[in-house]
Parts: structure tokens; C-alpha cells; sequence
């Protein structure tokens, strides 16, 4: 009776503790002091003027659970493990993307007529203008050119767009954000910050349509289709003692596929932590080297563990033979002097799925405001810093787990810019809208004509994978 009643009051005093955090944390005005609510407040008044009437699905979709994807680990029991999650009824991506690829093969005769167009345009572009010759006074012969009817034609200004009018904005690249963020005792101008990103600053910029999006033979990536909201069991360890697969985010698969990696490439991670993007790539067993920085040694120990956790003899194998060399640096300044095939940007942004669900470790939280405001300028100084770490002929993608026009497209802008201002390097943007319509029945993509430069997969309650914004660069000067 003694003990009993003892456990009895003991429970009834941790019970009471349990309710009064319960109720202190649940009120009104504690649940405003809260980074999560302070995020989605500011989501709702930021994207809502970016997004429209389609903020609300996004919104639900940011809130629900997450999906995952299977990557198939190659140095364990590839055959079994494919087999084993089939059975489950996961679909493997790549069959996905084919399978629409070929539904798609009616549009391809209007793919290849638009493909045929655009080197048309160049080359009408390159076509010089005929000039009279002073030593023959006759009328010069008469330019028939694309370009030169399109510089002689007449401008219809009722057409323009009114940049003071919001309304009008026709694309994210065109949105000027808040002067301020709205707040209590975080009341704090933007506009300072923010200053770098406007439309008035032009530079010339080539875009280049991509019309094939390639999904590498030997890796293998499953998922669950639409409205399945199975999950996968945990990882396993397999006949070579590493795991069988490794989950993430579903949209984190697309800035790998949009670097194209090709057997032999050399290939630099800039911000690598926790490693999957990276993981991913040596799943394609193309890559000779990968280098996978990132800035902190807690961060490079977290590619360290996941690696060592699906790549057997990591130390010997791996690291002793330089096929994965792991840097500590601050991304904005490494690698002076060094080139390499492929460069991923996954930069540091305001992950804005962790922003409206987790409290620990938010970027919202009141004394992370300064550090948030900068994002932009240190997501666009480790793009200018890759841009120039990339080869001849090779490629870049930038990428964030954001939906902020301003960290993405405008990221973009200002590193080209700089780039342009700066050095002699070209760069070309590429224009993946139609690569990307095979992946349709996976990924939610958002309307092309609301980016200037990237792509963004947006989450959505029937396959909720994302936030997720990448951009293709190639170098070609």
C-alpha cells in the first residue's frame, strides 16, 4: 500500500508538470513565441503573393507528412533488395519516367520542329547585316532575317508589363519582396538585404532548351505512387554488412539527375552534409572522384557516418584511394585553382519544410534573424565562388529546399551578374521544362512561368515530396 501510494502521488506530480508545460505551450500567445508559427506567418504573407490561389495546396502539403524514396544501395545485395521492395509494391522511378516518356511520344514531333527552330535562331542570329558598299552607291540588299524584323519591329506598349502594379507581375523573377517583416519585437527592414535582387539589373544571359532528361542505368530509386502513403521499413544491413538503402526526400533526386553525370567525371559537393545527394551520384557508379565539402567538422562527420553506414571499407577503399575525399572550408572561398566536371550547390536556405514543423534548430528563431536575412548573399557568393570551379564544357546545379523566389531565381541572378561583371566566364542557363515532363506522375512540379531560371518541385498531399528548387548552369567560355 506504502509503494502504491508513493507511485501514485509521484505520477500525479509528473502528470501535473506534463499539463502545465501542455497548457503553457498551447495558448494563443505562447504558440506566436513559437519559430514554427513565426515560419508559417511568414510563408503565409510571402507566398501567398508569389504562389496565388495555389499557396493553400502547397501549404497542406508542407504541413502533412513527408514521403521518401528508396535509393538501392549497389554495394550490397542490389538484385534482393530491388526484389524485396517490389514485392512491397513500390514502383522503381525509372521505369515511371520511361513509361510517361513513351506516352509522350506523340508531342515528340513538335519536340524535335521546336529543336529545329532554335538552331534556326541561332543561326539567324549569327547572320551579319548587309551593308552598302560607299565605292557602289545602289540600295542595300534587304535583310530577311528573324532577328532583323524582330529589331525593326514596331512595340506595342499597351503590352508591357507595369512593374508598380503587383498584379501584373508575370513571374517570380519579377517579384520584389516586403520592405519589412512584419513582427513584434523582430521588426527589422528587408529591403537592405534584399537590395542586390532587382529587375532593373540586366545583363546578357543565354538560355538553352534541354529536351531529355537521362536516368543512369545502374541506379536504382523506388517509390510509391500517388496517394500511397506506405513507408518503408528501416535500412538493413545486408550479406556485406552495409545498408540496403537509403531514404530521403523524393525531390532530392532531380538536382543529381540534372547534373548529367557521365562514367569518369571528377565531382565537387560544395555543401555535402549529410551526404545523400553525394550517396546518389556514387549509386550511378560513374563518378572517378567526388570531393564533399562542407563547413563545419560536425557536418563532415555526418558524411563520414552516412558513408561509412552504405559504402563497405570506406577508409581503405574509399578514402586511401582518393574516390571520395571529404574537405572542411568555407564554400565561398574553396578550391581556388581547382576544376572539376560537375559541381552541386546544395546550399544552406531556410528549408522551409523543417521552418513549419520543427522548433529545434529554426531559422526563425528570434536570435537567428540576422543570419536569416543574410541567406541570399551567402547562397550567391558560394554559386559565383562554384561557378568559377567548374571546367570548360561542365556543369553546375543549384539548388535549395525553399520555395523563396529571392533564394532561388534571384540567387541565380545575382551570381550570373557577378560572374558577367567579373571575369570572362560564360556560363549558359538551361531550360529543363521540357526534360522534365516525364517526371510528372511523380513529382508535382510548379508552373514554368514562374521562374525565370530553375525548376521547383512543390509539395502536394498526393505525392508529397519537397520543397525543392534546383537551376542547370554549363560552363561554355
Amino acid at each position: 500500500m506504502f509503494k502504491s501510494a508513493v507511485v501514485i502521488r509521484v505520477f500525479n506530480r509528473n502528470y501535473s508538470k506534463f499539463r502545465a508545460k501542455y497548457k503553457e505551450t498551447n495558448t494563443p500567445s505562447a504558440k506566436k513565441k513559437l519559430a514554427t508559427y513565426k515560419a508559417l506567418e511568414h510563408f503565409d504573407d510571402f507566398y501567398k503573393q508569389v504562389y496565388g490561389s495555389k499557396w493553400q495546396l502547397i501549404r497542406s502539403g508542407l504541413l502533412c507528412k513527408q514521403k521518401y524514396i528508396a535509393v538501392v544501395n549497389n554495394y550490397s545485395d542490389t538484385e534482393e533488395i530491388c526484389a524485396g521492395l517490389e514485392a512491397r509494391g513500390a514502383i522503381n522511378v525509372s521505369k515511371i519516367f520511361k513509361a510517361t516518356a513513351m506516352t509522350l511520344k506523340d508531342d515528340n514531333v513538335k519536340v524535335e520542329r521546336q529543336k529545329s527552330l532554335d538552331k534556326i535562331y541561332e543561326m539567324d542570329k549569327e547572320q551579319p547585316d548587309v551593308v552598302e558598299k560607299e565605292d557602289k552607291p545602289q540600295k542595300a540588299e534587304r535583310n530577311f532575317s528573324l532577328q532583323k524584323s524582330l529589331d525593326e519591329a514596331e512595340i506595342d506598349t499597351s503590352r508591357i508589363i507595369n512593374a508598380s502594379n503587383s498584379l501584373s507581375l508575370g513571374g517570380l523573377h519579377e517579384f520584389i519582396p516586403a520592405t519589412k517583416i512584419k513582427g513584434r519585437e523582430d521588426f527589422i527592414l528587408e529591403s537592405d538585404h534584399f537590395r542586390y535582387y532587382s529587375k532593373s539589373s540586366e545583363f546578357p544571359l543565354k538560355i538553352e532548351r534541354e529536351y531529355k532528361l537521362e536516368f543512369p542505368e545502374n541506379l536504382h530509386v523506388y517509390c510509391y505512387e500517388e496517394e500511397n502513403l506506405t513507408e518503408f521499413p528501416h535500412p538493413k544491413s545486408g550479406s556485406t554488412g552495409v545498408l540496403n538503402y537509403y531514404l530521403m526526400d523524393g525531390a532530392s533526386l532531380l538536382p543529381v539527375l540534372a547534373l548529367d553525370l557521365k562514367p569518369g567525371v571528377r565531382m565537387l559537393d560544395v555543401c555535402s552534409a549529410p551526404g545523400g545527394k553525394s550517396l546518389i551520384a556514387l549509386q550511378t557508379l560513374y563518378p572517378d572522384a567526388i570531393v564533399c565539402n562542407d563547413s563545419s567538422i560536425s557536418r563532415t562527420n555526418r558524411i563520414k557516418n552516412v558513408f561509412k553506414q552504405y559504402l563497405f571499407d570506406f577508409d581503405e577503399k574509399w578514402i586511401k584511394t582518393g574516390k571520395i575525399r571529404i574537405s572542411c572550408a568555407d564554400a565561398r572561398y574553396m578550391g581556388m585553382g581547382e576544376e572539376y566536371d560537375r559541381v552541386l550547390v546544395d546550399v544552406p536556405c531556410t528549408t522551409d519544410r523543417h521552418s513549419v514543423n520543427e522548433d529545434d534548430n529554426n531559422i526563425f528563431k528570434a536570435d537567428r534573424i540576422k543570419e536569416r536575412l543574410k541567406l541570399p548573399e551567402l547562397q550567391s557568393e558560394i554559386l559565383f565562388n562554384a561557378l568559377q570551379m567548374v571546367s570548360v564544357g561542365g556543369t553546375v546545379v543549384y539548388s535549395t529546399c525553399s520555395l523563396s523566389p529571392i533564394q532561388n531565381d534571384g540567387v541565380v541572378h545575382m551570381a550570373l551578374k557577378r560572374l558577367w561583371e567579373e571575369t570572362k566566364i560564360e556560363m549558359v542557363v538551361k531550360d529543363m521544362t521540357m526534360a522534365l515532363r516525364q517526371v510528372k506522375h511523380v513529382y508535382k512540379m510548379a508552373s514554368p512561368r514562374l521562374m525565370k531560371f530553375g525548376h521547383q518541385v512543390v509539395p502536394n498531399s498526393m505525392q508529397n515530396f519537397g520543397p525543392s528548387y534546383f537551376c542547370k548552369l554549363q560552363r561554355i567560355k
